[in-house]
Parts: C-alpha cells; structure tokens; sequence
C-alpha cells in the first residue's frame, strides 16, 4: 500500500515515521521549514511514551517545566505540563524525512485548522491567534488570562525567553486579551523576536465528521483533536497512532470508532467551553467537575480552596483572584 501524508506538523510528521517501515509512504508541506507558532505545551508522561515509539527522546527538547499554572490569578500546581521546543523537535525529524510525492492509494490530511483536503466542515470553528516571542525576567510559571471566548497565555521558554499569544473570535480580540494578560502579570510589551498569526479549530472530533472521504483520511487537528483549552500535540500524536494501527490492519471502517472513543474527553472539554460561551452556568458547572477530573490526570493538580475559585471564575470568566 502507497501512503501520502499531506502536512508534516506533530501528526503528520510522526505518523511517517510510525509507517515508513510498513509501507511506501509520501510526505508533504507547504513550509519550506517547520514554524513556531502555538503548540509549546505538552502533556509530558503521554507524549514522552509516544515518541519513544519512534526513538525520539523527548527530554531532549524540553525547555522548562514550570511549577504552576496561574490562570485569571488563580494558582495552581502543574503535574505534567512541559514546554517542549516543537520547533527545533520538527525540525529534527524532518531532516530524516524524504519528502516527496508516490502515486498514493490512501491520501492523509494532516493539514491542521486548514483541512486542505477533506470536506469543510458545517458550522466550523476557527479561532485567530496572534503570538510573538519575547524576553522577560518572571517566575516560569504557566500564566494565562481567559475570557468567555479565549484567553492568553505567556509560556515559559527558558533563557527569560516567553511565548506570548492569544485566540479569541477575532484578531482585534485577541490582541485585547493579550493586554489584559500584560497588565495582570506586569509582561510588558516587548520588541519581538518573532510574531505570527495563525487560527486554531475549537470543535470536538464528534463535530468534524466526516474523517474519512473516499481514499482520504483526516487525523489531529484536522478532525477536531484539539482540546477545548486549545491543547492539540499529544491528541494529535495519539491521533496518528490510532491511525496508523488501522492502515496495518486495513481496518478504516473502524478509525472513527476509535478516535471517538479515545477522544471523550476532548468532547467533555468542549461541552464546558460551549456552556460558558452560551452563558449556561448550571450546565458549565456539571461539565467543569468532570473537565477538572480529567486535568488532573493530564497536567494539574486542585485543592479545595482552588476548586472553589474555579467555580467562581467559571461563573464570570474576567473576575481575577490576583
């Protein structure tokens, strides 16, 4: 069987080398180089196991791993959480990539938020982000700022340097969020080392149906596996995994199946996100009990104390507890 994988990002690029000894397999990008936008965050334990599996040690690419997560003032202690150089990791494995085009029998689109290949989704949900790099002397923590409909962050990337971005329903938007995270935490504007603008899907995979489409698959953030708080490398790495053990059984009819199954906890994420934005607090509340079960397993830690100033910000998404 020919493979050609349209998108050589986290998914694409680590499905080629989860293939590559089982079949001719093509790859793909529009980019000359691997980028650096989003994506510095991953879920250590999970990811770390995943990358193994293609003899890639992940220690090697982890720039920090901060103490705690400070979301709108709130504290918390980070369990799993590492900021990772994506960029440098991509660009690694893609010096040991052959990019080129086979006369494909199955097609892959790993193209991201931009879905280049499969068929646009009805009511899709793509965000704008806008982020740059800069310098600055702050505790490496984890600091974000949310709103009903996105928030910011300034990701910790060593050396005093930060990755500072927003998503929100529009650029004017995000750029807002981004200077109500500067005044909360006192980053102050800086000249950039890089900036970009980008967009993230916010739709669960049970939303970005269909995945497959003839001879064309779809995996990682082009089905939605992206989590409700825009987290999208490890699920995009589980995604090609899934993926991969249905091309080596020749099993397609079942790979919605399965990602559906692996993924209900993003479904859960989203469910959350949709609440709040929908002002149904009594809804968001029974989601969020269930979203902080799952956090704790993938990255954060909560007291009671903290449980219950979650509670209170999920209610009014700009209160700050600073």
């Amino acid at each position: 069987m020919k493979i050609q994988i349209h998108g050589a990002g986290m998914a694409g690029s680590y499905l080629y080398f989860l293939l590559r000894d089982e079949f001719e397999v093509g790859i793909d990008d529009v980019r000359n180089k691997p980028d650096c936008r989003c994506a510095w965050g991953i879920s250590y334990k999970e990811a770390k196991e995943l990358y193994k599996k293609i003899g890639v040690n992940l220690d090697d690419y982890v720039l920090s791993k901060p103490k705690y997560a400070i979301a709108n003032g709130i504290r918390l202690k980070n369990k799993y959480v590492v900021i990772f150089d994506r960029s440098k990791l991509l660009s690694d494995l893609w010096k040991e990539m052959e990019f080129k085009k086979v006369d494909a029998d199955i097609e892959v689109d790993a193209t991201g938020y931009k879905r280049a290949y499969l068929p646009k989704i009805e009511n899709d949900r793509v965000y704008p982000t806008v982020q740059r790099i800069e310098v600055h002397e702050m505790e490496e923590n984890i600091y974000t700022y949310s709103s009903q409909f996105g928030y910011a962050w300034a990701f910790p990337l060593g050396d005093d340097r930060w990755h500072i971005g927003a998503g929100e329903k529009s650029l004017e938007r995000a750029k807002a969020l981004i200077e109500k995270l500067r005044r909360a935490y006192g980053f102050e504007e800086k000249e950039a080392s890089c900036s970009c603008t980008s967009g993230v899907r916010l739709l669960p995979p049970s939303k970005c149906r269909p995945f497959v489409k003839c001879t064309c698959i779809g995996v990682g953030e082009a089905i939605g596996c992206v989590s409700g708080f825009g987290e999208g490398n490890a699920p995009a790495l589980k995604s090609a995994e899934i993926l991969k053990d249905c091309l080596v059984e020749e099993n397609f009819n079942d790979y919605e199946r399965r990602i559906l199954k692996e993924f209900k906890w993003i479904e859960v994420e989203h469910k959350f996100v949709d609440a709040v934005q929908q002002n149904k607090m009594i809804k968001a509340l029974f989601y969020m009990l269930r979203v902080m079960s799952i956090e704790r397993k993938r990255s954060l830690s909560y007291s009671p104390k903290d449980i219950l100033s979650i509670i209170k910000l999920s209610f009014n998404p700009d209160a700050q507890s600073f």
